[in-house]
């Protein structure tokens, strides 16, 4: 079964269509080339919330974010 990403890095679009990712597990770059993963619980107009694989609540503002990315199964 193959898979193909979708990748998000530009700031507007990011802004636009985060919301299409509740629930699923997500990538995300931030401007500093930290990279995270963990599924999208919550956004809103200012910042995203991850809950990581460690099951910990993390918030990150959404202008910190240079790229976001999934896997999806084509």
């Amino acid at each position: 079964m193959s898979t193909k990403q979708l990748r998000l890095s530009d700031a507007v679009q990011i802004r636009k269509r985060v919301a299409e990712f509740l629930g699923k597990k997500i990538n995300i770059v931030l401007t500093d080339n930290t990279a995270m993963f963990g599924e999208l619980t919550d956004v809103n107009a200012t910042e995203i919330k991850l809950l990581n694989m460690r099951r910990k609540k993390m918030t990150y503002r959404i202008d910190t974010i240079a790229e976001l990315y999934f896997d999806t199964f084509a």
